[in-house]
C-alpha cells in the first residue's frame, strides 16, 4: 500500500495573464474560470466537438494551465488567435507537472504545500504545477507509465493521442462526469451543441476502461458483439484499454479483433 510519485513529461504548462484573462477565459472554455482552485475544462469546436482538454489553476496574477505537450504550442497559437485586442498575455512556461497517487483506496494521500487534488477523479491523486516546494523523499519514485495505467484503469481520457482535436464529443468521453463542463456559467465555445446534449439526458455511446487477457487491438479496431460494429478501441497499454461502446450494447459479449475483453467501471458508473 504504497504512496507514489513522478514527474509527468508528456504535460506541458500555459500561463495566462493581464487585466481582461478572467473575461476573456470565461467566454471561450466549458468551464467557470471564476471559481477558486483548479478545475478541469476543455476548449471545443463551434461543432461542440473536443479541441483541447486541460486543468486550469488560478494563480495570484493569472491562470496556469496543465494541457498535453505535443498540443501545447498549438493550444497556445490557438488562444493567442481568439485574444483579438484584448489586454491577455498568453506563454508557454517551462514548469513541470508532479504527480503524487497511491495503489489502493484504503491509503489516503496527506496534504501537500503546492498539490491539489485532480479535479477531474479524486482516486488520480494529487498535481502540482511547478517543481514541488515540498520534500517528497517519504514517497516512492515510479514513473509516468504507472501513473498513466492507473488514469487508463479508472476510465479517464485525456491528450490529443486519446482524443485527436475535432472528432470526439465531451459528453461520450465522461466531461460531465470530470467535471469539466458547467453547463450553468453561460456562454462558451460549442455550447449549443454541448447543452443540447446535456438536455437530452441520453448518450448512445459512452466511454470505459477494460481489460484485455492479451495485447490492446490497436486504436480504432471495431468492437463487436453478434449484431455487428457496437464501438470501438480508443487507446490500449499493457491489457489497461479505453473503449467506446453502444450503451444498448454493454450488456452483450463484447470483442475486438477476435480478442474477448472485460468493461470495468468507469466515469460512468461513478456517483455525481
Amino acid at each position: 500500500m504504497a504512496i507514489w510519485q513522478t514527474q509527468l513529461p508528456n504535460r506541458a504548462v500555459l500561463k495566462v495573464t493581464g487585466a481582461e484573462r478572467v473575461d476573456f477565459l470565461q467566454n471561450l472554455v466549458t468551464q467557470d474560470v471564476t471559481r477558486d482552485g483548479p478545475q478541469a475544462a476543455a476548449l471545443l469546436t463551434p461543432q461542440g466537438k473536443l479541441a483541447y482538454d486541460f486543468i486550469v489553476q488560478p494563480m495570484e496574477a493569472g491562470f496556469l494551465i496543465d494541457c498535453a505537450a505535443d498540443i501545447a504550442a498549438a493550444f497556445c497559437k490557438k488562444l493567442t488567435m481568439y485574444k483579438l485586442r484584448r489586454d491577455v498575455d498568453i506563454s508557454l512556461t517551462d514548469l513541470p507537472v508532479h504527480v503524487i497517487w497511491n495503489d489502493t483506496t484504503e491509503t489516503q494521500l496527506p496534504d501537500i504545500d503546492g498539490f491539489f487534488c485532480d479535479p477531474r477523479l479524486a482516486r488520480l491523486g494529487l498535481r502540482c504545477l511547478g517543481a514541488p516546494r515540498a520534500d517528497l523523499s517519504e514517497f516512492a519514485v515510479s514513473d509516468a507509465h504507472a501513473w498513466h495505467l492507473l488514469r487508463i484503469s479508472l476510465g479517464v481520457p485525456e491528450g490529443p493521442t486519446e482524443m485527436p482535436p475535432g472528432t470526439i464529443f465531451p459528453m461520450e468521453f465522461g466531461f460531465a462526469h470530470m467535471h469539466a463542463i458547467d453547463f450553468q456559467k453561460g456562454c462558451f465555445v460549442g455550447q449549443e451543441v454541448t447543452s443540447r446534449v446535456h438536455r437530452k439526458g441520453s448518450l448512445r455511446k459512452t466511454l470505459h476502461p477494460a481489460v484485455f487477457d492479451t495485447t490492446v487491438p490497436p486504436p480504432g479496431t471495431p468492437i463487436e458483439s453478434a449484431a455487428g460494429k457496437v464501438g470501438e478501441i480508443i487507446f490500449g497499454l499493457n491489457g489497461q484499454a479505453l473503449v467506446l461502446v453502444r450503451v444498448d450494447a454493454m450488456s452483450d459479449p463484447l470483442q475486438a479483433h477476435g480478442r474477448a475483453f472485460e468493461l470495468r467501471p468507469g466515469l460512468f458508473d461513478a456517483p455525481q
